[in-house]
């Protein structure tokens, strides 16, 4: 319980700033990444510092940003940038919103991103700052468990988050270090765009998951294309009922539409979500999203 506590009085701490920061002004880009990092930085969850282990006992992170930016004359500009398979960087978004800044591309992978974060001036740190005494002893306990296997459960505490500003920008992001004791060089849906983390102006959306059956479903991407006349409360139990049937893999789904509108929904045991509109800071559990039986 004192976890759960701990966890809730993060992630409301997390948004906070993101809301204070749109509260004055700032872009949609910026409230993401603000909330995110407060995330990676919490070791709590399983992203940044903290992250859990791969099959041989280290770090490799996932991240992506996506954003859609109104020009002067109502044009709508997307742009997205992500990271793969990181090891040395604290925060994870930050150095994918530098791919989407400063790079032609999209996605940069392992040492080239690690090299690509030097130019930047993104500091680098070593592996074992990324690795907490709790994750280790994780990692020994499932070594035990899956000696012969690497596991296929989806890791808790993947975190992300969606906005959108006064002026109409819409932006979203992803952060994981994926699913425990996955085989090197994995790379999960919290990294590909469309997958984990998608924009349009129609809306953005954040999944956290099981990272194959998310990619190949493009959920986010599925998700925001299906905001045209739908509500995100609607679209995002949708999104995860494709997870459910016939994969029953396990997911949830943020979705912020072009009005400001929310929605989101999961089918795994837990979820924590925190919000905030016009009206206030809200934290809630998430009901899983079950599908009926049939005869």
């Amino acid at each position: 319980m004192e976890d759960r506590t701990e966890r809730r009085q993060a992630l409301l701490a997390a948004v906070r700033r993101g809301a204070d920061l749109l509260r004055e002004g700032g872009s949609a880009l910026d409230a993401v990444q603000v909330t995110v990092a407060e995330l990676e930085d919490d070791t709590r969850f399983n992203a940044g510092t903290g992250s859990v282990l791969n099959s041989v006992g280290t770090v490799e992170m996932d991240a992506s940003v996506m954003v859609m930016e109104r020009g002067r004359g109502g044009e709508a500009r997307i742009s997205a940038g992500a990271v793969a398979a990181v090891s040395r960087v604290k925060n994870p978004l930050m150095l994918a919103r530098a791919v989407m800044e400063e790079t032609a591309h999209v996605m940069l992978a392992g040492s080239g991103a690690h090299r690509f974060a030097r130019r930047a001036g993104i500091e680098l740190c070593r592996v074992e700052d990324l690795i907490t005494a709790r994750a280790r002893e994780r990692w020994r306990a499932r070594q035990l468990q899956f000696r012969k296997q690497g596991s296929s459960a989806a890791a808790p505490s993947t975190v992300g988050a969606v906005a959108i500003d006064s002026n109409g920008n819409i932006a979203a992001g992803t952060s994981t270090g994926g699913i425990p004791g996955k085989i090197p060089g994995r790379v999960g849906d919290s990294a590909i765009v469309g997958a984990g983390t998608f924009v349009s102006a129609r809306g953005g959306a954040s999944a956290t998951g099981h990272g194959e059956a998310i990619i190949l479903a493009g959920l986010c991407r599925e998700a925001v294309a299906a905001l045209l006349g739908q509500s995100p409360s609607s679209v995002a139990r949708r999104a995860v009922a494709t997870l459910l049937a016939p994969a029953k893999a396990e997911g949830g789904i943020v979705i912020v539409d072009r009005k400001a509108r929310i929605g989101f929904a999961h089918n795994a045991a837990a979820m924590q979500v925190a919000t905030f509109d016009s009206a206030e800071l809200r934290h809630c559990w998430v009901e899983p999203l079950r599908l009926a039986r049939t005869s």
